[in-house]
């Protein structure tokens, strides 16, 4: 069965459906699938700074949380 015959199916079986919980819990799952599809496709200069950033850890350049609180504070002052 293709996908759209799988979907065509689905729809015919979900209209005969009168109990109100059983349509409520379709609606939940549609939903939630629906939203696990929304994924977020990184740019090539989000990519560049994430390796940027790997490779800053892996060299050991990096801060405390308490160092960069101390930076932020720092910055937020002038």
């Amino acid at each position: 069965m293709s996908t759209t015959e799988l979907k065509l199916e689905i729809i015919n079986k979900i209209t005969s459906i009168t109990d109100t919980e059983i349509l409520s819990e379709i609606y939940r799952l549609v939903n939630l699938e629906s939203n696990m599809e929304t994924s977020y496709k990184l740019s090539e200069e989000e990519k560049k700074a994430i390796e940027l950033g790997l490779k800053d850890v892996k060299e050991g350049r990096l801060y405390s949380n308490e160092q960069a609180d101390n930076l932020i504070q720092e910055w937020l002052k002038k």
